[in-house]
């Protein structure tokens, strides 16, 4: 596949975007995530919730010390819908 059509995707364990480098989900990886999951939202939620455990399981498992704070934004804060204020 050419470098510029591979998709952004998880790298494990680690959890950075395989294609840019970024922690995953990336912003092409939302986009991606969003229209994937068009008509679905409950079900992309509950999918991102289950990646975040394990993203957050696999950093305990590095050594690191995680925050779940962290991790609930970077998998799905940025799933809110925007307000029209």
């Amino acid at each position: 596949m050419s470098p510029r059509l591979r998709p952004h995707h998880a790298g494990l364990p680690h959890w950075r975007c395989t294609r840019c480098g970024a922690h995953w989900p990336c912003s092409a990886a939302r986009l991606s995530l969003l229209a994937r999951w068009r008509g679905d939202r409950v079900g992309m939620l509950l999918m991102l919730t289950t990646l975040a455990r394990e993203a957050f399981a696999d950093a305990l498992r590095l050594g690191l010390r995680p925050d779940p704070a962290v991790y609930v934004a970077r998998f799905l804060e940025w799933t809110r819908p925007r307000s029209d204020s």
